[in-house]
């Protein structure tokens, strides 16, 4: 016995559609929730795609045998006893012989559901094709940099499952990068000046460089870069520090050196891209803060254990993402054509007319009658004109030449006029003709999902949320200490918070030490939220030490605290930010004297307590 009919009607079952449907949402989240659209050029999903397409065949196979055949089959005067549309009415005679007129209109609208699943079936082809064959790269460049055609000049590949890796065929260089932005920071242009070939062409965000069969994007992805040449025990490294972008125009980087050293880099871009001048340099070894320097290019600095750094250039640096997809006209296509029929589908509906007369002595009797192909209750008012321009004009060419008008009589008011015409839309009929297709049931049920999970967001904080934010703020705070670094709290603090921060980390510089703190424990009391102000109270442990700038030698004696401690939330642009933090008892200080007051009394603006035996 053959599997074949089996394997077909699997293929076209409607929990098998749904089944389908469901795989690929999944495989849209997960590459959603990880922000790595990646996971379509997987074995999985290319035999998801694989499936998707078998259906989709079967299915296009069945919307053309169906167009074919509503196409060709001829039109009788029986085809219009069940027509939601009907009337019948005698009139006084005016043909002496029986006449009859069938006609239809709008019948390209037939073609509208096998033109959209036509489209949907290319498109799934598309990116099973691009699945198996497309390849991406990725990778960061910096200015006068120039890209060998080799896949290794790519950083980041992403091929088919049996795609080779990108590469160009050809040379390219970046020449320039050109950034500009709005006044509340976000970038509003960014242009990349790439030379090919022996000439410079420019592309922005959004745009693409074709060259022979790949195509090159500029990602949002840019900033300065820091050239370094560290020198240690004679043996010279050379490397490129790129500066991520921090918010505010800041740019920040590190890098490991010698002797468990490592550089904090940080430099500003105004909004006219103006290229830094300068770069911010603090060197760490653990948590002690040795050196705090403004740098320019070409400049050097002498650290402990012979360590010597240079810089040697501040250029931009980009990201570009490279793409080969021999399927793409297959998807634009498929889009077209899905777009295409979904409007045919909604604005061309076929309409099937019928009008008879039939002789009866010095009467006749007519009968006229309209037959849409779906959505019946929206043609109520077509028939009724029909009707209308019918009586007004006694002969059936007149109905076909008489233009559409509007008319004051209406089938209730024409005496002798019996019609039947359907009742008016039903939302529950609506939800029942959606419902009765797989594709369509599937498509409501993840709608459903959705809205059930975008109104089930609830903005209350919960309590782990609470923790994670007071955490996350503990983070920032200890190592804005730690390297003298007020800026690092701009995530997580507000006005208010952060102007005490400024000062109390700046009195620090001024006397040459640092704070260096660290969690020991800690505990969620209770949480208490009214709209966009959030209370979270906590008992927390802590260890201090104060360190020496340039030796990391411990200055005075450490301390362990123990505190009880309120957070003043604000959220502000989605984010929570404190802005201000309060003792709920007073604290238990470990150590008797310091040379500035290093625990929490000091943070929150209260008078250092005496400490407990």
């Amino acid at each position: 016995m053959s599997l074949m009919p089996h394997i077909l009607a699997l293929l076209r079952s409607p929990k098998f559609i749904v089944g389908e449907l469901v795989g690929l949402a999944l495989f849209g989240a997960v590459g959603a929730a990880r922000e790595n659209w990646h996971v379509f050029k997987t074995p999985g999903f290319t035999a998801l795609a694989a499936l998707m397409a078998a259906s989709l065949s079967l299915v296009v196979g069945e919307q053309f045998r169906r167009l074919r055949a509503g196409w060709t089959r001829p039109l009788a005067e029986s085809s219009f006893q069940s027509a939601p549309f009907r009337a019948e009415f005698e009139r006084p005679a005016t043909f002496s012989r029986p006449e009859k007129k069938i006609w239809s209109e709008r019948r390209l609208g037939l073609a509208g559901s096998f033109v959209f699943h036509s489209g949907l079936l290319l498109l799934i082809l598309a990116g099973m094709l691009r699945a198996l064959f497309a390849a991406d790269a990725m990778t960061d460049v910096l200015e006068n940099e120039t890209l060998a055609p080799q896949a290794s000049a790519w950083g980041g590949q992403f091929p088919g499952v049996a795609a080779r890796p990108f590469a160009l065929d050809r040379e390219m260089t970046l020449r320039e990068v050109k950034a500009a932005r709005y006044a509340g920071g976000d970038l509003q242009s960014l242009s990349l000046r790439i030379g090919v070939d022996g000439a410079d062409r420019e592309i922005c965000v959004n745009q693409e460089l074709r060259l022979g069969g790949n195509r090159i994007f500029s990602a949002r992805e840019f900033g300065p870069a820091v050239l370094v040449e560290s020198l240690h025990a004679g043996n010279t490294t050379r490397c490129a520090v790129l500066l991520a972008e921090n918010g505010a125009g800041n740019y920040e980087g590190e890098l490991a050196l010698a002797n468990n050293l490592r550089a904090h880099f940080r430099s500003y871009v105004d909004r006219n891209g103006t290229r830094p001048g300068i770069v911010e340099l603090r060197v760490m070894r653990g948590h002690a803060l040795l050196a705090v320097e403004s740098m320019p290019a070409g400049a050097s600095l002498a650290l402990p254990d012979d360590v010597k750094i240079t810089l040697q250039g501040l250029p931009f640096w980009a990201r570009l993402h490279g793409s080969r997809d021999a399927a793409l006209w297959l998807a634009y296509l498929g889009m077209l054509l899905t777009m295409t029929g979904a409007a045919m589908m909604f604005c061309l509906v076929k309409l099937d007319f019928c009008v008879v007369v039939t002789p009866l002595g010095k009467r006749e009797k007519v009968f006229v009658a309209l037959k849409p192909q779906r959505f019946a209750p929206l043609f109520q008012e077509r028939f009724e004109k029909l009707i209308c321009e019918f009586g007004g004009n006694h002969s059936i060419a007149g109905i076909l030449q008489q233009p559409v008008g509007r008319f004051p009589l209406s089938l209730g008011e024409r005496a002798g006029v019996r019609a039947d015409v359907p009742p008016p839309i039903h939302p529950s009929s609506i939800l029942h003709s959606l419902s009765s297709s797989p594709a369509r049931t599937a498509s409501w049920l993840l709608f459903a999902a959705c809205l059930a999970l975008t109104s089930g967001c609830d903005r209350r904080v919960s309590t782990t949320q609470a923790r994670q934010l007071v955490e996350r703020y503990n983070q920032v705070v200890s190592e804005a200490y730690r390297r003298g670094d007020i800026r690092l709290v701009d995530p997580v603090v507000g006005p208010n918070e952060g102007k005490k921060l400024t000062g109390l980390i700046g009195v620090r510089l001024d006397m040459g030490i640092t704070l260096d703190s660290k969690l020991l424990s800690l505990e969620v009391v209770s949480t208490e939220q009214v709209k966009n102000e959030l209370r979270v109270r906590t008992k927390e442990r802590w260890s201090y030490r104060d360190l020496k700038i340039g030796t990391g030698a411990q200055v005075g004696q450490a301390s362990q605290d123990t505190y009880e401690m309120t957070y003043f939330f604000t959220n502000v642009a989605k984010a929570w930010l404190v802005d201000e933090i309060k003792f709920a008892t007073p604290p238990q200080v470990g150590r008797t004297n310091t040379p500035w007051v290093a625990d929490r009394a000091s943070l929150h603006g209260t008078d250092k307590p005496e400490a407990k035996p």
